[in-house]
């Protein structure tokens, strides 16, 4: 049972919120798959703006189903493969407080809601002759969190951090990309990593650390959206600037380093034409909602903030009037004066 699949049980939370606050009718909830509902709305017609949350596929599919798609103010949040890159003077001897600051990040960045965000560090890169060190060090850290029911009690009253997946599809793309690099050469690092608790109906999987992935390996291209985290060793920084450049997606990256350098500053200039947010030694995020959330390629369309969102599905209608000399301002009399009955024309 899918909660997100089947019903809006989720939702009844804020529905009475939106009742007290907002005409009948302004929001509307329909419960049910979104591949059974969606396309029946959207081939009307009467549809003008569609924001969309998830696979770009579905997102072009709904899409291709208005039968006048030009008309369509769309705003789009989708896939992302969101890159870590620790530079090497993070791992220089005097610079241990960068590399736990990194693996603390990594941490939260790749497993937090089991790894189930856009905005989830989908892929680390690690320098050369570091990727194994690193990889046992953070083996352990996700050997310390906290797998059960999102309710569960642990020890001091802290609840779980890893949590059951959504449905059996999820655990099995899981599996098929574990096994897909492992079959190729990557080894799980962490102890039963990629093993489901609870027995053979249960989603709830421990995460799987993948080390050394390479880019014959699904997971080096594939968005895993769940508790799998490939971590790869590059050579040179251009192995990393190709993968930005190359990539499918680009919402966003983070970047992992000790010092103000040129290698940071050539990742940073490249980046900002690929990604649409660059994190300097911090995870992949959306907050704060005042700045501005976007994307590039097939990771967004449109922009998402307090202020972007209303700019994404407004449209500005301006009246206009000429004053002439001749009409001693009889126009703009006018227009004053439907301004004090018009309720378009008012001030906000």
């Amino acid at each position: 049972f899918d909660l997100f699949d089947y019903c809006g049980l989720h939702l009844y939370t804020i529905v009475e919120a939106f009742a007290k606050t907002l005409p009948p009718g302004t929001i509307n909830f329909i419960s049910g798959p979104g591949r059974e509902t969606m396309p029946p709305l959207m081939s009307k017609g009467t549809i003008d703006g569609l924001a969309f949350i998830g696979g770009s596929r579905a997102a072009d599919d709904l899409m291709k189903t208005h039968p006048e798609p030009h008309r369509l103010k769309v705003f789009l949040q989708l896939e992302a493969k969101n890159m870590a890159i620790a530079l090497p003077n993070i791992f220089e001897p005097e610079n241990t407080s960068a590399l736990k600051n990194t693996l603390d990040e990594v941490l939260l960045g790749s497993l937090s809601y089991n790894g189930q965000r856009c905005t989830a560090l989908k892929i680390i890169f690690i320098p050369k002759d570091q990727g194994a060190s690193f990889a046992s060090q953070f083996a352990q850290r996700v050997q310390q969190l906290r797998i059960g029911f999102p309710w569960q009690s642990h020890e001091h009253g802290k609840y779980s951090q890893i949590t059951p997946l959504p449905n059996a599809r999820r655990v099995q793309y899981m599996k098929e990309l574990i096994e897909d690099a492992t079959s190729k050469g990557a080894k799980i690092i962490n102890e039963n990593g990629g093993s489901i608790v609870g027995g053979s109906e249960s989603t709830l999987m421990i995460p799987a650390v993948l080390y050394p992935v390479t880019p014959d390996m699904k997971v080096y291209e594939e968005e895993q959206f769940g508790p799998i985290v490939p971590i790869v060793e590059y050579d040179s920084i251009d192995t990393v600037l190709q993968y930005g450049r190359e990539g499918k997606y680009g919402q966003q990256v983070s970047i992992f380093t000790a010092s103000n350098d040129d290698v940071l500053t050539s990742l940073v200039d490249s980046f900002s034409n690929i990604f649409g947010k660059i994190n300097i030694n911090s995870q992949c995020g959306r907050s704060p909602d005042t700045l501005p959330f976007s994307g590039r390629r097939s990771s967004a369309m449109g922009v998402m903030s307090v202020t972007d969102a209303l700019r994404e599905f407004s449209v500005p209608t301006v009246i206009s009037y000429k004053e002439k000399k001749e009409e001693e301002g009889m126009t703009a009399r006018i227009v004053e004066g439907v301004k004090q009955t018009s309720n378009f024309m008012q001030d906000i």
